[in-house]
């Protein structure tokens, strides 16, 4: 009687690896302006908890000194009622509840000027500011 043992070949992990370096590659086409670690965060909780309320610490970046970051606090609150803080003359820092890859997208699609998008999810909602 032979037993019958689960090996994982290793064209299994090769092939895993693979997969993950194409997801990388298109997650970095589709949405170059955003940090891949900050949206890959996005992703993975949005897929895993589907209670998840969309939790996340934005900083938005916007070209040094070309843009009235004013009036982009003034969209930034009355899209999401969130009063955004000015970091460094070119940023915008809030707390958004239903971030999810869809919501950055539209926020992209919405304000060209963005130049780039980081920042932090979590798994829980929290007021607090955290990085």
């Amino acid at each position: 009687m032979t037993e019958k043992t689960n090996v994982v070949s290793p064209s299994h992990s090769a092939k895993l690896k693979s997969s993950y370096e194409n997801l990388l590659r298109e997650a970095a086409t589709l949405f170059p302006k955003v940090d891949q670690k900050f949206l890959l965060n996005i992703l993975q909780l949005q897929t895993s908890y589907r209670d998840w309320e969309g939790s996340a610490m934005l900083k938005v970046v916007y070209p040094a000194d070309k843009v009235d970051l004013e009036m982009k606090k003034e969209m930034i609150y009355k899209k999401y009622q969130r009063i955004p803080s000015i970091e460094e003359n070119r940023t915008l820092r809030f707390k958004g509840i239903r971030m999810y890859v869809e919501e950055l997208e539209k926020l992209l699609n919405e304000d060209p000027e963005i130049e780039y998008i980081t920042g932090s999810a979590t798994l829980t909602p929290s007021d607090a500011y955290s990085t």
